[in-house]
This record gives C-alpha cells, structure tokens and sequence, in this order.
C-alpha cells in the first residue's frame, strides 16, 4: 500500500483500533497468546526479470514467505514458470491500476475497450492514482479486477490473496467496497488489519481508520484479518538496509504483522525501468542476508504466509464472531 491516497471524508484521522484491547488476531487464529507472527511479503512479481529474481532470491533464502504478481506486465510467464516448480508457495493478485515508470508501461487486462477510463490518452494505464480516481468508474475497477484474477487462474497462477499496487483500491470508498465484493464473493484473502495497528496508525492513519470499520464484516465473512500493515520499508531510502529492517523485526508487536518489501535486483533492466531507486536493491540486499533470518530465529518470531492464514481462518469457521 505504498505511497497509498485517500480521499474518504467521512474517515476520522488517527483514530484508535477498536479491537487493541481485544485477543490478536494471531490468537483468534489459533497462535498462542503474545506470538509474535510476521508475514514478508514481495511487490510487484512479473513486473520485471529484476523483480523477478530478487524474490526468488528472497524466497529461496527464507525470508520472503508471500509475494504478489502484476498481471498487466509483461515478465509475468517467467514467474509463474517458477510457481509451476514450487506450486505449495504462497502467491497472489497484486492487483494494478497505474503504470507509474516512464521508460516502462502496460494496459489492463480486460482491454481497453472495455475500461475506457483505466487509460490515458496513449492507451496505458495511468502514472498517479489520482488520476485513476479522476477517471475510472467503479464498474471498469470491478472489471478490472475480475479480469487479472480471471488471468492468473487460467495461467494456473495461485490465487492465495488481493492486494491493490499502489494502493489505488484503498483511494476512493467506491473502489474499496468493490475489491472487498470480489474478495468476499470468491473468498479469496484481501489486504486488511484490523488489530493493533500500529504501524498502519503511523503510516497511513486515514487507511487504519477505513480497514478497522470494515474489519467485521471481512472477518465474518470467512476471511483472514492482519493485526497490523508495515510499509515502513519504503521510506528507507539506501542500499543498506539491514540495521532497519532488523529494528522492525525487534520491535514488532505481538500480533500479526504483514511487512511489504519490493526487492529488486540492480540490473541495468532494474535501473533503467526504477530510475535507479536504490531503496529497491536495500530491500533486496537485506532479505538476502542470513543476519536476518538469525535475528528473526532469536527473536521468536512466526513466519506465516496468507495461505496459512486462510487454512487457519476456515479451521476457526463461524467460533468467532466480531460484532
């Protein structure tokens, strides 16, 4: 949910959660009280071979247990060839709206003819969400969103969870209420915390207040709910991340926590599309060093994957109810 814009009036800023006070959401799915449970999950498979193979890399070094595809991108066959190979990994939807590097661009996949307002003038999907909630119709995002997910089942890709590129469905109410319709009727786990929050407070604190009222009705419907969402990487912006990523992972909180990377390797494909951004290789150099699974090991924490969050929730089935 990087860079994530809202524009819900109605939100009130910095309000509190209103089940802090309440057994975690790790607890409610069967983890032992005060655990501890991080999920690391990689941005933007298929977007580029460097993307690509950074998060193999941070996959096959243990770190990294979920990641997300866009399926409007062109390097999307060579990661699900690796997802053929390793088929039990957890892998989802990054659902995407915006094409937001300018050497680097792409269409929606249902076509442009049938989301007119998903493009601009040239036929690509636009740089700024803003743009996006400028010109899209809720109808074209539903679309849309059916489509990429349409893909990824006929590809054979796993359809484990949702999550928005950007965080365009968390820009406007009316493309929210649609991405959680999809996800409820397909039953399929979507991006949303409802716990402490902590980080999300801090971070995005409009968004903490939309994803708690709305926090019920996913839980109750069968789905998964995260305790809190930390986009805090991206703002660490150097090469050399490790210090910072190891702090979050001594401070996290008891609760599940989802950690969004976007590691990327420094090919000069990765450079020329990324403009170089080289807080995209720090993520990439910090998942792959073996400091950090040693921290995460004396540190207690449970890895977990959307995946195994789902199994946990359908286990709970209707035992838990939130009012």
């Amino acid at each position: 949910m990087k860079r994530m814009i809202l524009t819900v009036a109605c939100l009130v800023v910095g309000m509190g959660s209103a089940f802090a006070d309440e057994p975690t959401f790790a607890e409610r799915l069967g983890w032992p009280e005060g655990s501890r449970v991080l999920m690391i999950h990689a941005d933007d498979a298929g977007m580029s071979l460097a993307s690509n193979n950074a998060i193999i890399e941070t996959v096959e070094a243990g770190t990294v247990t979920s990641f997300a595809t866009m399926f409007p991108c062109g390097w999307v066959p060579q990661i699900n060839n690796w997802l053929k190979d390793n088929p039990d990994f957890c892998a989802g939807v990054h659902l995407t709206f915006t094409s937001e590097w300018t050497p680097y661009k792409w269409g929606p996949v249902a076509g442009r003819d049938a989301v007119p307002g998903l493009v601009n003038e040239d036929g690509w999907m636009y740089h700024h969400v803003s743009d996006v909630v400028a010109n899209a119709t809720p109808d074209e995002i539903e679309t849309e969103i059916r489509a990429q997910i349409a893909l990824a089942r006929k590809m054979g890709h796993p359809v484990t969870h949702l999550d928005s590129h950007m965080g365009t469905l968390f820009a406007s109410m009316q493309f929210f209420e649609r991405y959680m319709k999809v996800a409820i009727e397909e039953q399929i786990p979507m991006l949303i915390a409802g716990g402490h929050l902590t980080r999300a407070r801090v971070e995005n604190p409009q968004a903490a207040a939309l994803l708690q009222r709305v926090v019920p009705t996913i839980w109750n419907s069968g789905l998964p709910v995260l305790d809190d969402i930390d986009t805090s990487s991206y703002g660490m912006k150097t090469d050399d991340k490790l210090d910072d990523v190891i702090e979050v992972i001594r401070n996290l909180k008891p609760g599940i926590t989802w950690f969004n990377v976007h590691p990327t390797m420094p090919t000069e494909e990765g450079r020329t599309i990324t403009g170089d951004r080289e807080l995209l290789w720090g993520d990439y150099n910090a998942l792959v060093d073996p400091r950090l699974m040693e921290v995460i090991e004396e540190e207690g924490i449970v890895l977990t994957s959307w995946k195994e969050m789902m199994e946990r929730r359908q286990q709970v089935g209707d035992s838990i109810v939130l009012e």
